[in-house]
């Protein structure tokens, strides 16, 4: 298994050489070896593309396949997005969705199921800092809902809070 950030990091590489591998074949007039050079950049710009698209964090093969066929459903929010309160646990170091309300009102307000209890940030359970902000509840009605917490401005109130940035729903 690999993170979907570094993998994005090497096709992002991979593609921006086979550019210059095209370029440099045109500047040659070697036009035998273009079509190579087009299917090579044509598959790593598609890979390069569902690795922007997709939601998982570690890629491997049956990863890859099990995400192919699961329904996903987002719901992202404009600024300001509704309200969100979260508790700080661990010290300061990680928040916490401690009462549910506010999110049960958002999901009866966009149809889904409400969840049963409040859940730590993902990055407490995981320990890594690509986790910050999210909240996942794996038991969820509906599959698996991840909630994105970000910072909101109310430019009309002149307030800032935090809030609820996108609701991801992963059938199972």
């Amino acid at each position: 298994m690999i993170a979907t950030e570094t993998a994005k990091t090497v096709v992002l590489v991979l593609f921006g050489l086979s550019i210059l591998w095209v370029i440099l074949i045109v500047v040659r007039n070697d036009m035998q070896t273009i079509i190579r050079a087009l299917i090579v950049t044509a598959v790593l710009g598609l890979g390069l593309y569902y690795l922007n698209h997709t939601k998982l964090e570690q890629l491997s093969y049956t990863a890859i396949k099990y995400d192919a066929g699961r329904p996903v459903s987002t719901f992202v929010f404009e600024d300001p997005g509704p309200p969100l309160s979260v508790v700080m646990i661990n010290g300061g170091k990680h928040m916490a969705i401690k009462d549910i309300r506010p999110v049960n009102v958002v999901l009866h307000y966009i149809g889904l199921p409400p969840v049963d209890a409040g859940v730590p940030e993902l990055a407490s359970i995981t320990g890594r800092t690509l986790d910050a902000d999210k909240y996942r509840w794996d038991d969820y009605a509906g599959g698996v809902l991840l909630l994105e917490r970000g910072i909101c401005r109310d430019m009309n109130a002149a307030e800032t809070f935090t809030c609820i940035a996108r609701i991801t729903v992963t059938a199972r």
